[in-house]
C-alpha cells in the first residue's frame, strides 16, 4: 500500500540552489496506481476513493491508449476542484469526499482533478530512489501537454516567480523540493518543506478552556460580538501562562473546566480561512496590545482574509462607490477575482473609468500616469506624447480600486502589437425590455462563428447587452473588421426588424445594434470581470453558452453574486483570457 511522503512545515521558504517549488494544493492528498486492469484512488490514510472521483477513474480509462507503454503507473497528488489553475475550494473537495448519493451528477456538474506532483512507479520500475529532478521529467515526459481530470503540477526554479503566482491566486502555499532527494516514503522528511500562505485576522479573547487549552475568539459585527472561531496552537508557555494568570485574575468561571472574560485581549492569527464560526488551521501569531477590542470587527477581518498588498495604503474604506456597497466591499472584489481578471488587462493600455465619490457623484477617465502614481504602476508612451497606463499586477488592480477606478476598458491588441488578440461582437439592445433580442443575436452569431472554424465566448456588458469574445490568430483589423461586418449585414438582411447597424440611436428604434465599427484600433471594450458604475455593481460576466436562453438577465451578475458563482461553476473564459 501507498504511504505519502510528508513534508515539514516551516516559516521560511529555502532559497538554495539546490531546491525547486511547486504550489501547494488545497484538497486530498492521493495517490494514483494504474494498471491495465484498473485505476485506483487511494487516500494517504489507505482508503479507497475510485468511487467517490468516477470522473478520474473514466477519463483514465477512456485514455488507457495514450498511456499503455507507461503501464503500470504510480503518481502521487492532489484530489481537487479548482477555481484557478492554483486556488482550489477544499469545501466542495471535502463535500465530494463525504457524498453516499448523487455522486455522478456532482462528478458531471463540477467535475475533480487529480493534479500529480511526482512519480514513483512506471512500467513496472520503481523509481522512489532516484532523484525528485529525476522523477520530475519523467513526469514531465508523460503528462506534459495533457489537459483533463489528470494533469502536472508545474515546477517553479525561483521563490520569487511561485511567490507571485500564490499572492494573486491565494493558493494554499508552497511546498519546497530538494532536487537531489529520494522519496522517503511513509515518512515525514526536511527535503520537502512546505510554506503556508497564511491570512493573519486579529480576534478577541472571551473564553478559555483550560482541559483542552482552546481559546474562543470573537469580533464586532454590527456593534454586538460574534464568534470567529478557536485556536490552540502557537502559543508559547510564557504566553500560556499570562493568559492564564490574566483569566483567573479578571475572568469568571463559566464551569468547570472554561473560563470567561470580557473583551479586552486582542491577538492576530494565522489562518487559510474564517467562516461559520470556524477559523481554518488556526496558529496564534501575536498579542494586539496595540488595538482596542472594537477594532477586532467584520472589516478588520475581511482585510485580513483578502491578503492585501502591503505596497499599497487603503484609505476611506467604509465610502460607499455603490449602494450600500463600500470602497472595502469593492477591494475584497477586486481581491477575488484578480486571477480571472488580470490576464485580460494585463500588456494592454488601460482606460479607467473613476468615481472618486461612487456611482452618483462626479466621474472622469483616465487614460494617462498621473503624478502621484506609485512606482509599481507601469506605464507605456502614447500616441500623445503622454504616458499611458497599464494594469499589470495585483498591487496595481487594488490601487485603481482604491482610486475609486470602478470601469476598467482595455484595446483589442496587447502592447507592441498592431493586430487583435480576439474578436469582439457587441450587442447593444436598446434597453433591458430588448435584452431577449441580444440572446437571439447571440446564439445566431455563435452558430456563424463555429461553422467558420472559430471557439466564440459570451459575457454581458455589464449592462443591457452580451458582447460575445472570439480569440483569433494571424488577423488584422481590416481582416477582422471584413468578417464582422459580413456577419452583422447577415443578420440585418435574415431580420431586419430586430437588428441594425445604425449608429444613430436615434434612428434604430427598438432594433438592436450590432457594433463592428467599435472593433479598431484605439477603441476599448469593457474588461471580464470588471464591474460597471449601475445602481446594482453589476458586472460583465462571463458565461457559460447554455445560460444564453430566455431566463438570462444580466442584473443577476453583481459583485455580490459572481464571486460565488466562479466559486461553483468556475470560469468559462478560461481559454479567452
Amino acid at each position: 500500500m501507498w504511504k505519502p511522503m510528508l513534508p515539514t512545515l516551516v516559516n521560511e521558504a529555502p532559497s538554495e540552489n539546490e531546491w525547486i517549488y511547486q504550489v501547494k494544493y488545497d484538497g486530498y492528498r492521493c495517490g494514483l496506481h494504474w494498471t491495465d486492469q484498473e485505476v485506483k484512488l487511494w487516500s494517504r490514510n489507505g482508503h479507497d476513493l475510485s468511487a467517490t472521483f468516477p470522473e478520474i477513474i473514466s477519463w483514465c480509462k477512456q485514455h488507457a491508449s495514450s498511456f499503455q507503454t507507461h503501464l503500470p503507473l504510480l503518481l502521487d497528488g492532489e484530489l481537487v476542484i479548482t477555481i484557478t489553475d492554483y486556488r482550489t475550494d477544499f469545501e466542495q473537495i471535502q463535500m465530494r469526499s463525504r457524498l453516499k448519493t448523487y455522486i455522478n451528477k456532482y462528478s458531471q456538474k463540477r467535475p475533480a482533478t487529480f493534479v500529480a506532483f511526482d512519480i514513483l512507479q512506471s512500467a513496472a520500475q520503481n523509481i522512489r530512489k532516484k532523484s525528485f529532478s529525476e522523477r520530475d521529467q519523467m513526469l514531465s515526459s508523460i503528462l506534459d501537454g495533457v489537459m483533463g481530470r489528470i494533469r502536472k503540477a508545474p515546477i517553479f526554479e525561483k521563490w520569487q516567480s511561485i511567490r507571485e503566482v500564490v499572492d494573486v491566486h491565494q493558493a494554499e502555499g508552497v511546498v519546497a523540493k530538494q532536487k537531489n532527494a529520494a522519496y522517503a516514503e511513509g515518512k515525514r522528511s526536511k527535503t520537502w518543506l512546505k510554506i503556508k500562505n497564511y491570512r493573519t485576522i486579529p480576534g478577541i479573547v472571551t473564553n478559555w478552556n483550560m482541559e483542552n487549552d482552546y481559546l474562543t475568539l470573537q469580533y464586532y459585527q454590527d456593534d454586538a460580538l460574534r464568534i470567529l472561531g478557536k485556536c490552540k496552537n502557537g502559543l508559547e508557555r510564557q504566553e500560556k501562562e499570562t493568559l492564564n494568570t490574566f483569566f483567573k485574575r479578571y475572568g469568571q468561571k463559566v464551569n468547570g473546566t472554561t473560563w470567561k472574560v470580557e473583551p479586552s485581549i486582542c491577538m492576530d492569527i494565522n489562518c487559510l480561512n474564517a467562516k461559520d464560526q470556524e477559523i481554518r488551521e488556526p496558529v496564534f501569531n501575536q498579542f494586539r496590545f496595540d488595538i482596542e477590542p472594537t477594532d477586532c470587527n467584520q472589516h478588520t477581518v475581511d482585510q485580513g482574509l483578502a491578503q492585501f498588498p502591503s505596497s499599497v495604503r487603503l484609505s476611506r474604506l467604509e465610502k460607499e462607490l455603490f449602494p450600500a456597497v463600500t470602497k472595502l466591499d469593492y477591494l475584497c472584489y477586486l481581491r477575488w477575482v484578480a486571477p480571472f481578471m488580470l490576464p485580460g488587462l494585463k500588456d494592454r493600455r488601460l482606460t479607467l473609468i473613476r468615481y472618486p465619490d461612487g456611482v452618483h457623484e462626479h466621474s472622469f477617465y483616465q487614460k494617462h500616469l498621473p503624478d502621484y502614481a506609485p512606482s509599481f504602476i507601469r506605464a507605456i508612451p502614447g500616441d500623445d506624447g503622454e504616458m499611458d497606463i497599464r494594469c499589470q499586477d495585483l498591487q496595481s488592480l487594488i490601487w485603481f480600486g482604491n482610486h475609486g477606478g470602478l470601469e476598467f476598458h482595455v484595446p483589442f491588441n496587447k502592447i507592441n502589437k498592431t493586430d487583435p488578440e480576439e474578436i469582439v461582437f457587441d450587442l447593444d439592445p436598446p434597453s433591458l425590455d430588448q435584452f431577449s433580442i441580444a440572446v437571439h443575436a447571440a446564439r445566431l452569431i455563435k452558430e456563424m462563428m463555429e461553422h467558420q472554424g472559430f471557439t466564440p465566448f459570451v459575457k454581458t456588458s455589464g449592462r443591457t447587452g452580451l458582447q460575445i469574445h472570439i480569440l483569433i490568430h494571424h488577423m488584422t483589423y481590416n481582416e477582422t473588421r471584413t468578417l464582422m461586418e459580413a456577419t452583422a449585414k447577415v443578420l440585418v438582411e435574415s431580420d431586419p426588424d430586430h437588428f441594425t447597424i445604425e449608429r444613430l440611436k436615434k434612428n434604430r428604434g427598438n432594433r438592436l445594434y450590432i457594433d463592428y465599427v467599435q472593433h479598431a484600433p484605439g477603441k476599448t471594450i469593457i474588461a471580464p470581470y470588471s464591474t460597471r458604475a449601475t445602481e446594482e455593481a453589476t458586472v460583465a460576466t462571463p458565461l457559460f453558452w447554455n445560460e444564453v436562453n430566455e431566463t438570462l438577465d444580466p442584473r443577476m451578475f453583481t459583485i455580490h453574486t459572481v464571486p460565488t458563482r466562479i466559486k461553483e461553476k468556475g470560469c468559462p473564459f478560461n481559454l479567452v483570457i
